[in-house]
């Protein structure tokens, strides 16, 4: 079966950007950076970003390349008769959970933005505005109608194909993402009071760091680039040999860094220009902000651009999100990609729909139940992002040192690259790889070709 392929280098660069640049962003970044101490928050994730974002991230685009299939079957291909495609499982199993709740957030997304164009929150109270929110996550039937409305038009986008769907989309919503957030954080900067938002967000006040912060800087990097996802590694498989894989992927990664770092400067300057807590938490853009929207001068406006940003922001991720568990239906299926795509789409839609009930009930009916002390929205969240997606990340980078070694993981990784390269210093020290039992790589005794 013949694979699909980019149409064109801005295609692929786009699509993968939009993959990147999500909730992740405007929703996640900007509350945990609040939570966390502002600017020094922003300096730990830079370094976590540069030092085993974007090396993980070359890692995964280049081995779903060197494949051509999603991530557990690629695992299989270049790794046969071993057990490496367990790492592929943790990725699937954190995409599946991410997704579930992640399409609930588009549900609410699209609430917010159908509200601010009727202008609903404009002239509310702060308490209002709380039990707007509250009154509509603990609907269940209500989240559930905004959200199956999404799931319909991304099973529409993505089951058109690779290049009429997921690519035409990313072409146009991308430059589009882009000029909002520009042009939101122009205007947020104007605002009176805006100067002491940008203070706590770019000035590291080095009292605030901690463990639990760093933690929280690495897991934010997997989750806004994309790391253990297995969504990097499909669109990845769609790159043909002359594609410049390190160059590119540090670009998406950097793309994806000032969409967040712009999402900032959104919200802190608005924030701070009308006395509201940065730190507020998960409902900071649910809640916060639309306070904010109801009292600045062009709040009818700038809301309904604000929650235009998070929806198509919303659905670049949610494309490859749905691409990848489609992906991995097909091919562990065996099933014609050209025949069977729409099949896989809408299966894949249908099944998350089922998986993510629970976690909308999680803030109504089903709010009693704790698993570890958190809500089922969550528990899932938590085992997703700090333990699936991290051991998926892990087990793509013990591949790459364990089985492939570095030699060929170079051949591998720096065909038709243009400047960015994969160097030798990449392996494990020597010091580190002898006092933990490492053995050379055999297939790097065998075997020098490209696998």
């Amino acid at each position: 079966m013949k694979r699909e392929t980019w149409k064109s280098r801005l295609g692929f660069v786009l699509a993968a950007a939009g993959w990147s640049i999500g909730l992740g962003n405007i929703w996640r970044f900007p509350y945990v950076t609040g939570k966390y101490g502002g600017g020094v928050f922003v300096l730990l994730y830079l370094i976590c970003l540069f030092v085993i974002g974007i090396p993980l991230f070359i890692i995964e685009f280049s081995l779903g390349r060197e494949s051509q299939s999603s991530i557990t079957t690629g695992f299989k291909k270049l790794a046969p008769k071993t057990k490496w495609f367990i790492g592929g499982w943790f990725a699937i199993i954190a995409v599946i959970f991410v997704f579930a709740y992640y399409t609930m957030l588009m549900g609410w997304v699209a609430f917010y933005l159908f509200k601010s164009i009727k202008a609903k929150y404009l002239g509310m109270s702060a308490e209002q505005i709380r039990a707007m929110y509250t009154n509509f996550t603990e609907s269940p039937l209500e989240v559930i109608g905004w959200q199956v409305g999404c799931l319909i038009l991304l099973g529409i986008i993505v089951s058109r194909g690779l290049v009429k769907g997921v690519e035409t989309f990313s072409k146009v919503a991308m430059p589009i993402l882009f000029l909002l957030l520009i042009a939101l954080g122009v205007y947020s900067l104007t605002l009176p009071g805006a100067i002491q938002g940008v203070e706590f967000y770019l000035k590291p006040d080095f009292s605030k760091i901690s463990f639990e912060a760093v933690l929280v800087a690495l897991g934010q990097v997997f989750f806004s680039i994309g790391v253990g996802f297995g969504a990097s590694w499909v669109y990845g498989s769609y790159l043909g040999k002359k594609a410049d894989v390190p160059g590119d992927s540090t670009r998406v990664a950097l793309m994806d860094t000032v969409g967040a770092l712009l999402a900032g400067f959104i919200i802190f300057p608005a924030a701070f220009a009308f006395g509201i807590n940065p730190g507020t938490g998960y409902e900071l853009i649910f809640v916060t902000l639309p306070n904010v929207f109801s009292q600045m001068p062009g709040g009818f406006a700038f809301g309904i651009l604000f929650f235009f940003l998070v929806t198509v922001a919303a659905y670049t991720s949610a494309i490859a999100d749905t691409e990848c568990i489609s992906s991995f239906v097909m091919d562990e299926l065996k099933w014609d990609r050209t025949k069977s795509r729409a099949k896989a789409v809408w299966l894949t839609i249908l099944g998350i729909f089922i998986i993510g009930v629970p976690g909308i009930l999680s803030f109504g009916p089903w709010n009693h139940i704790k698993l570890g002390g958190q809500t089922i929205f969550g528990f899932v969240d938590s085992i997703a992002t700090n333990v699936f997606l991290v051991l998926a990340g892990l087990s793509m980078a013990l591949f790459v040192g364990w089985h492939l070694g570095i030699k060929k993981f170079m051949l591998i990784a720096n065909q038709s690259t243009r400047g960015i390269k994969v160097k030798p210093y990449w392996r494990i020290p020597h010091q580190i790889r002898h006092s933990i039992g490492y053995r050379k790589p055999l297939n790097q005794q065998l075997d020098r070709r490209i696998i």
